[in-house]
Order: structure tokens, then C-alpha cells, then sequence
């Protein structure tokens, strides 16, 4: 029972623990990709609180993609001490609610005919399909690009992942475009 709890707290501490090809990067390969286990957490991590667009930019695409990032993990607990291991090649797929740029370089997931992209639900995600899954430390990181409001008024941009029937929390990005003067 010993050598098991030092084999999982010794995998617990090197499962990030490899030289990045990036400086603070951890690889990210989604080729052998799996859905999370029904007990996965997906954890909402980082995201933008709210944008401000100038009056001019009412009804374009914002300049800069709104970045979110989500934690895959699972809690394990040895000898009655837990730990929250990261997950590396989790499979997600992103859920976004919004305003969502129609540009053909800010859709790379969809088919666009006329006005009709299919899907319909990947729209503004700029991310890459190859690329929906947790990085080897866990980590997704999704983009997608939203469209300023009318001047003088605001809306909100919703990001949530899913991997099988795990779902994290939804994040939340007010986008308000200044009054015209």
C-alpha cells in the first residue's frame, strides 16, 4: 500500500514537471484526446471581466478575442489526504451564448454560405477544433470573438466547456460600447 501512495504523490508532483518548449506553456496535443470521466471537474479559471468599445466600433468584431481558461481534474485522496490531479488530453467541447463576430478569419469551425454557418453553434470560436482539449496540465484555453453592442449599450458574452456529461461553470463577459457624442 505504501509503494502505491508514493507512485500516485510521485505522479501528482511531476505531471507538469516537464521543460516547455514555451516558457510557462504546457504541451498541448489533442491526437489520442478522451471525453472526461462523468466525475470530471471542469473548473472556470481565468477569464475577462468586461470590455469597453469606442462608439465607432458599434457592430464590428472586437480587435482583441476574449480568452478563457478552464482546469480539467479529477480529486483523489491517499490515505485520507486529497489532491486535485490535473487531467491532460481531456476532449472538451465549448458552449458560447453572444454576439459572435461573422468574419470568415474569426471562424475557422464552421462552413459559411452566405449567412448561413454551420454549425451555427461554433461561430466566433476561433480556437481550432485540433485544439479543444486540456493541455498536459489540465488546462483549456478557449477564444472566440464577439461583436460590440450599438453605442450606448451593452451585452454579454457566455463561455462554458463540456466533456461528456461534465460541465464546467459559465463565464460571463459584459461588452458595452460608449454613447456617441
Amino acid at each position: 500500500m505504501f509503494k502505491y501512495s508514493i507512485a500516485i504523490l510521485s505522479l501528482i508532483l511531476t505531471t507538469c514537471s516537464e521543460k516547455p518548449s514555451d516558457a510557462g506553456l504546457c504541451s498541448l496535443s489533442c491526437g489520442s484526446a478522451v471525453i472526461g470521466a462523468v466525475d470530471a471537474n471542469l473548473e472556470l479559471m481565468g477569464q475577462a471581466t468586461g470590455v469597453t468599445c469606442d462608439a465607432s466600433q458599434a457592430g464590428l468584431p472586437l480587435s482583441n478575442p476574449l480568452t478563457f481558461y478552464f482546469r480539467v481534474s479529477e480529486t483523489i485522496n491517499v490515505n485520507g489526504v486529497e489532491s486535485i490531479l490535473p487531467k491532460p488530453t481531456v476532449s472538451i467541447e465549448p458552449i458560447v451564448n453572444g454576439s459572435m463576430s461573422g468574419e470568415v478569419a474569426d471562424n475557422p469551425n464552421v462552413t459559411i454560405d452566405g449567412t448561413v454557418y454551420t454549425p451555427a453553434r461554433y461561430k466566433g470560436i476561433i480556437t481550432p477544433k485540433e485544439n479543444w482539449c486540456s493541455d498536459a496540465c489540465g488546462v483549456v484555453t478557449m477564444e472566440v470573438v464577439a461583436v460590440c453592442p450599438p453605442a450606448g449599450e451593452a451585452s454579454e458574452v457566455n463561455v462554458q466547456v463540456h466533456s461528456g456529461a461534465s460541465f464546467s461553470e459559465t463565464a460571463a463577459v459584459t461588452i458595452q460600447t460608449q454613447d456617441s457624442l
